[in-house]
């Protein structure tokens, strides 16, 4: 009997963290929405503008003017996809379209973060799931985008809700096909499509690393012709009303336009450029140049120009992954909410703290602090990897679209506003990294 009694208390210790633990994966993301809500009414209007907020809603205005094929030009210069989703919002009520659609993102940003905790919670990264709904949940930056009129936060949402699909879905070694898990899975990616289309090749490589994880030939082509079917529907419908508007079968007409930007002889690479742009001959002589024969100059140039080639991918990996303030920030969140808040902005406010924050000192805090994400990110993914062969396919789709998102901002332009989409998994691999290293310090010391 006492032998029976020793073995059952620490089952009943497990399952009452496990109770504790769901509570708080419940707790942490309402009481994060709770503060925003409470930030959101507060706010004139319900929410401010992001980077390209101004752009997306005279995107929205032209939706609400002449319908699906508006005319508007930033519907067909900038993806189409967030003013359509925002253009029902609209509808309801135009004056209180901000409120509306702060509310629908915080929600969304709310339940996604749960969503992919719980999941977590009920694998292997058990131990990472509180842990990381704190860190996603009150991150300045990332949650608090909900409240703008930007991409980034419902994109964040949505890689939490693709990763815990299969995460959910996937508990052997051999996992089985599933429509139903595909399907959804491969819908979130298909809606951060609609938002912002480089993440096509996020989605597509995700489905063909999970496709090559199944033990069947088989179930792997159907989850492929599946996703990929799922995933086009999306990119169809902006390159279908690009066709009907432009008369031109694209998603949008920037890419160039963007690339042209962070490529030359003596721009660094960001936004801020100097000097000519790449030297770019339309076909046929005397045209305009078309976005599409600018995206073949700039490659070229790089393809001709590798030691300028590399010191701009330098540069632009600075950039992405620079601070939100202080001396080496680059990048477009010039209207980051954090910025009213963040310590730095207050010390350079008098003529002392500001040579303390833009001199030497500050610069090396700033390097340290860029080498530190870094460094934890890599830490996070190597624990994470350590935990066995399925824990290691984890590990590799959960660090693959913020290693895509930090080449696509080298192949166009350094900005650290290309970093947020993928916040929550680089946090989730941060805090890894950090409980890895805290863990180690006892055995140091």
């Amino acid at each position: 009997m006492v032998k029976m009694a020793k073995s059952k208390r620490p089952i009943a210790q497990v399952s009452l963290s496990q109770k504790k633990a769901q509570r708080y994966l419940i707790a942490i993301p309402i009481l994060a929405l709770s503060i925003k809500l409470i930030v959101m009414f507060n706010t004139q209007f319900g929410g401010w503008y992001g980077a390209d907020g101004e752009n997306y809603m005279a995107g929205v205005d032209g939706l609400l003017k002449d319908g699906f094929f508006s005319t508007e030009g930033k519907l067909s210069y900038w993806p189409a996809g967030y003013p359509l989703l925002i253009w029902p919002l609209a509808k309801i009520s135009a004056v209180k379209v901000y409120y509306l659609l702060s509310l629908t993102q915080s929600l969304f940003f709310a339940y996604s973060t749960y969503f992919f905790t719980k999941n977590l919670k009920k694998s292997n990264f058990a131990y990472l799931a509180v842990f990381a709904s704190f860190l996603i949940s009150f991150n300045p930056t990332l949650s608090l985008s909900s409240l703008s009129v930007g991409y980034e936060a419902p994109i964040a949402a949505c890689l939490m809700m693709s990763f815990g699909t299969i995460l959910r879905g996937y508990k052997s070694e051999e996992p089985t096909f599933s429509i139903k898990e595909t399907c959804f899975a491969a819908a979130w990616f298909a809606l951060a499509i609609f938002m912002q289309p480089r993440f096509i090749l996020a989605g597509l490589i995700f489905m063909v690393m999970w496709a090559f994880k199944l033990g069947s030939k088989r179930s792997a082509a159907l989850l492929l012709l599946v996703s990929m079917a799922v995933m086009s529907v999306t990119p169809a419908i902006m390159i279908y009303r690009n066709l009907k508007v432009i008369d031109q079968a694209t998603i949008s007409t920037n890419l160039g336009v963007t690339m042209a930007i962070g490529a030359g002889d003596q721009t660094q690479g960001g936004y801020l450029r100097t000097g000519p742009e790449v030297p770019c001959t339309p076909n046929p002589v005397g045209a305009s140049v078309t976005d599409n024969q600018k995206v073949k100059c700039v490659l070229k140039w790089y393809l001709t120009n590798p030691l300028k080639t590399a010191k701009l991918a330098f540069n632009k990996s600075q950039f992405f992954w620079s601070p939100w303030s202080g001396p080496l920030v680059n990048g477009t969140m010039a209207r980051n909410p954090w910025l009213k808040f963040a310590p730095t902005q207050g010390i350079a406010k008098t003529p002392g703290g500001n040579k303390f924050v833009y001199g030497a000192f500050g610069k090396l805090i700033s390097y340290g602090w860029i080498l530190g994400q870094i460094l934890l990110l890599f830490i996070g993914y190597r624990e994470l990897r350590r935990l066995g062969s399925t824990e290691k396919f984890y590990a590799n789709l959960i660090l693959l679209p913020i290693v895509l998102s930090w080449l696509v901002s080298i192949g166009t332009v350094g900005d650290h506003r290309f970093r947020i989409p993928t916040m929550a998994l680089s946090l989730l691999l941060q805090g890894a990294g950090f409980i890895a290293i805290k863990s180690r310090l006892p055995k140091v010391l």
